[in-house]
C-alpha cells in the first residue's frame, strides 16, 4: 500500500452548522480544537441539530481567534464569545444528561431565534465541563465536545468513490462531516485499522460509525435528497453486530455504516493535512466489506 496523507481536515465549531476546513489543527482533550464546541439548545436546554432543522446547514462559519462568527443568507451575522459568558445547564444529545457549560448571550439568541423562528440559544462546553459518554457506550474514555459520541470521525476518499459508483444521484465526503480525511486508494480498508498515528498525533479506531439522516441533506442548500441512505442501505447496512454488546450493539443494528470513530490524542499535538497516516495495529471489521 503506496503512503496515506491526511487530505483535509474539517471542524464543525457549532454543531449542525457549515464546516470550516483548515491547514493544521490543535489537539485538545476533547479532540479537535473548536470542533461541536458550541451547540443550538431549545427553550428546554436540549440540543438541536439538522435532523430537526435541516436549515442549519446554511448558517457559515468562521473563526476569530477563538470567537465564532456565524452568518446566513438574509439573516446577516453574530458572533459566539466565551468573554463573560454566563454559565448554563444543557442536553447534549449523547445522553440526555445534564452539561455545564456557558451561554453565549441574548444577541447571539436573538440571531438564532429569528432563523429557527422560534426561541433557541448557543451554549458551549467548557475546560470543566467534563461531559462523557454513558458508561455503557463510552469507548473513546475521553472528555467530548458537543460531539454524538465519537471525539473524531476519519473517513476514506476511496470509500466515497465506491459508494457514489453505485449511488442513484450525486453526493459529497462533506455530507459525512467527518474530521479528518485520508485516500488509502483501498475502500473500506479504513474498518480494519485499530491503532494509527498521524504524525505526532494517536488515533485509535473504535467503531464503524452509524449514519443518521443528517447525511441526506445537502450542506450547501439544507435541501434534502435520497442518498447516501440508498447506497449505504444497499452496500454498508449493519444488521447484525454480534461482537458488540448491549447499547452498543443497538446503536449500531439497523444504520448505514461510514467513517470510523475514533479516540485521538495527546492534547497539545499539532494535526495538519499532507501529514502520513501509519497504522500500526489492525481489528477485525464489525461489517464485512461489499461485494
Amino acid at each position: 500500500m503506496s503512503e496515506i496523507r491526511v487530505e483535509e481536515i474539517h471542524i464543525h465549531p457549532v454543531k449542525s452548522c457549515r464546516r470550516i476546513e483548515v491547514d493544521e489543527i490543535e489537539i485538545v482533550a476533547t479532540g479537535l480544537a473548536h470542533d461541536r464546541e458550541w451547540q443550538i439548545v431549545d427553550a428546554e436546554g436540549v440540543c438541536v441539530t439538522q435532523r430537526k432543522h435541516a436549515s442549519l446547514a446554511t448558517i457559515k462559519t468562521a473563526l476569530d481567534g477563538d470567537t465564532v462568527v456565524l452568518s446566513a443568507p438574509q439573516h446577516g451575522s453574530t458572533t459566539l464569545s466565551r468573554d463573560g459568558a454566563p454559565p448554563v445547564t444543557v442536553l447534549p444529545l449523547v445522553g440526555r444528561r445534564p452539561v455545564n457549560g456557558i451561554d453565549a448571550g441574548d444577541e447571539a439568541a436573538a440571531w438564532i431565534s429569528d432563523f429557527l423562528d422560534d426561541k433557541h440559544r448557543f451554549a458551549a462546553v467548557t475546560d470543566d465541563s467534563n461531559h462523557r459518554a454513558p458508561s455503557s457506550i463510552d469507548v473513546f474514555e475521553q472528555p467530548l465536545s458537543f460531539v454524538d459520541l465519537a471525539p473524531v470521525l476519519l473517513a476514506n476518499s476511496a470509500s466515497l468513490r465506491w459508494l457514489q459508483e453505485r449511488a442513484v444521484e450525486p453526493f459529497g465526503m462533506d455530507r459525512f462531516r467527518a474530521n479528518v480525511i485520508v485516500d488509502a486508494s483501498d475502500p473500506w480498508v479504513e474498518d480494519t485499522w485499530h491503532e494509527m498515528t498521524i504524525g505526532s498525533v494517536t488515533m485509535t479506531a473504535e467503531l464503524p460509525w452509524p449514519r443518521c439522516a443528517i447525511p441526506q441533506i445537502d450542506q450547501d442548500s439544507g435541501e434534502r435528497h435520497r442518498e447516501p441512505a440508498v447506497a449505504l442501505r444497499a452496500y454498508r447496512w449493519c444488521s447484525e453486530a454480534s461482537t458488540l454488546e448491549g447499547n452498543l450493539r443497538s446503536m449500531m443494528e439497523g444504520n448505514g455504516v461510514f467513517g470510523m470513530g475514533c479516540r485521538i490524542g495527546p492534547a497539545g499535538a499539532i494535526l495538519a493535512v499532507g501529514d502520513v497516516l501509519t497504522v500500526q495495529s489492525l481489528q477485525d471489521p464489525i461489517l464485512a466489506p461489499p461485494t
